[in-house]
């Protein structure tokens, strides 16, 4: 399945919820646990690593070595009748009947209805699926138990009976606000009779029904629609300053009819939060006239809690929404323009549930020192381009390169003119001429120890040494340090060429190139490793080595929504260290 279509689906469910919303027939959810199939995000599991992003589907230590495959049709539907997602989808066999399995795995149907779901040996609850938009609901056909072998396809067929979706709309009412703390947004959670909410997070049968209401009154009415027809509860919810909450205890039983409409009302009374505000103001001391870097905050739970940074606005006011109890909380600024954390103090606070606790941080100014030098890559036998090269610049004193007060400078053809351009205009400035390509220059560094993590990229991937070199910073001095890092020796090839749009208009689209490791079936792609085209329509794609089937692809974007056309399928044989060409002509479809 093409990482585009995952994404609109998660651009139409993001404007309703953060949580998964999707919703199925109940009398047909009893046995199968695949309620919500067209609404899960990712692509059929698969061995080895993904490109794409989204969240997991199916257990990622089952390598799939077999499918199922075969048609969807709807029966019953009135003329005219497009529903805007067909396909199929599976669940484990050992999936307790009634509940939802944690992961089904699905696959869209492509033209005439087919579909192939690559799935690991064994027996399967599978069953077909449509919905009539991203948040209308699942309708699921009967379920069918498959067992699939190992090596090859087993064909199950589905039909889905149309059914009138049906409509639930009412008001939501809030009581006991407290003075002082407007409710934001207001909501219903729509759970069918199998799924209940009992507080956590919500069943992926249900779905966020949200009122359309002005900031800060307690009663508004929504409206969902699109719902298959059953026995539902309607739970009541809404957002203040102190984050989100959903009564479970007071839900509302309702019937839903095929193609009507019920009207249920809901009110919960005001639940105080087990969070409460920091509001923190951020004060560097001893900062020169013209000072604007960026300030933050960031607070880590007592005990081996979780941790949060919160970057404010220039205004040096920060809130941070956190649980009840003791925290350690540090103000600090963002060096410009690598944007390295420099910490002020800690200090201890405690939160409590429903307040708000205002403190004043304060962040000593320090004068910085700078790292500066070259960058080589012994080694490289083959001669192969060197694109770009890094530096990672972390205090010695930390572990790992992801820590806040690490710095990253990238100095490459397609950076953002950090590394390069910076050296450039010193030696421009002072009638050198531009820099070399291999220089670094980070300028942004406290006084002590640090450590240098060189790297350096090309066509076949990227490297960074992960011993690092220490460097001793001085404040208000360049300390001049050759780095190396040893070329190692590619363990990816690289297929690279254009991609032609036909019929797509000036602007409004995006091109590129995906990579499956097995034939592309309908809009199921095993791995779905993809790259994008630039704007001449040159892309460059890094695969691992072996048998590969790729497909130039156009998605075209307009206020009516969003089309992929792909071209067909070449196979390539990926070798490490070598480059392929393929170019590729997409047709784009009308929108």
């Amino acid at each position: 399945m093409k990482r585009s279509h995952r994404w609109i689906r998660l651009g139409l469910i993001g404007l309703a919820s953060f949580v998964l919303l999707v919703t199925v027939l109940p009398e047909v959810a009893s046995g199968i646990g695949l309620n919500g199939l067209g609404a899960r995000l990712a692509a059929p599991a698969t061995c080895g690593s993904s490109g794409s992003g989204g969240s997991g589907s199916g257990s990622s230590s089952q390598c799939p070595n077999g499918s199922v495959s075969g048609t969807v049709k709807i029966t019953g539907a009135p003329s005219g009748f497009a529903p805007a997602f067909v396909g199929a989808g599976a669940c484990p066999a050992s999936t307790p009947s009634g509940v939802a399995c944690a992961n089904p795995i699905y696959s869209l149907a492509g033209p005439g209805g087919n579909y192939t779901i690559p799935l690991s040996p064994g027996k399967w609850e599978v069953s077909g699926f449509y919905e009539n938009s991203g948040f209308g609901g699942v309708f699921l056909s009967a379920p069918k138990s498959v067992t699939v072998p190992s090596g090859s396809s087993v064909t199950a067929n589905f039909v889905v009976a149309y059914l009138a979706p049906a409509t639930v709309k009412g008001t939501v009412t809030v009581s006991g606000v407290p003075t002082g703390v407007p409710v934001y947004e207001m909501s219903v959670l729509l759970c069918p009779s199998f799924a209940p909410y009992t507080g956590g997070v919500p069943s992926i049968a249900c779905v966020h029904a949200y009122a359309q209401s002005a900031t800060g009154t307690v009663s508004a009415p929504y409206q969902f629609t699109g719902l298959p027809p059953g026995t539902w509860t309607a739970y009541p919810g809404y957002c203040t300053q102190f984050g989100c909450a959903t009564n479970a205890a007071v839900g509302k039983v309702f019937t839903l009819v095929s193609g009507g409409t019920t009207t249920v009302n809901v009110h919960t009374p005001y639940i105080l939060p087990g969070e409460g505000l920091l509001a923190a103001t951020v004060a560097v001391t001893g900062a020169p006239i013209g000072f604007s870097d960026s300030l933050a905050v960031s607070a880590c739970q007592v005990g081996g809690g979780p941790c949060q940074t919160v970057a404010g606005f220039g205004t040096g006011s920060v809130s941070l929404l956190l649980t009840d109890g003791t925290w350690t909380v540090n103000g600090e600024y963002l060096a410009a323009p690598f944007n390295n954390s420099i910490v002020g103090p800690s200090r201890t606070v405690t939160i409590r549930g429903g307040r708000t606790l205002s403190v004043v941080l304060n962040v000593p100014y320090q004068v910085l020192g700078t790292a500066a030098g070259p960058i080589q890559v012994p080694g490289n036998l083959s001669h192969i381009p060197i694109t770009s090269y890094t530096v990672v610049a972390c205090p010695s004193s930390v572990v790992g390169l992801s820590s806040p007060q690490c710095v990253n400078e990238y100095s490459g053809s397609s950076g953002f003119g950090i590394g390069v351009t910076l050296s450039a205009a010193a030696k421009s400035a002072s009638g050198g001429g531009r820099s070399s390509f291999n220089q670094y220059r980070i300028t942004t560094l406290t006084p002590g120890t640090w450590t240098l993590y060189p790297g350096y990229g090309t066509a076949l991937g990227s490297y960074t040494d992960p011993v690092g070199t220490q460097v001793v910073i001085v404040a208000g001095q360049t300390t001049t340090q050759q780095l190396t890092v040893p070329f190692q020796a590619p363990s990816n090839g690289v297929v690279t060429g254009n991609v032609v749009a036909i019929g797509a208009p000036a602007g409004g689209f995006q091109s590129g190139v995906e990579a499956c490791t097995t034939p592309p079936t309908g809009l199921t792609c095993a791995a779905g490793l993809e790259a994008y085209s630039q704007s001449n329509g040159t892309y460059t794609l890094a695969l691992p080595p072996g048998k590969w089937w790729l497909s130039g692809f156009v998605d075209l974007y307009s206020s009516g929504g969003f089309v992929q056309s792909t071209s067909p399928a070449q196979q390539v044989t990926v070798v490490a260290g070598i480059q392929l060409k393929k170019n590729f002509t997409v047709v784009v479809a009308a929108s």
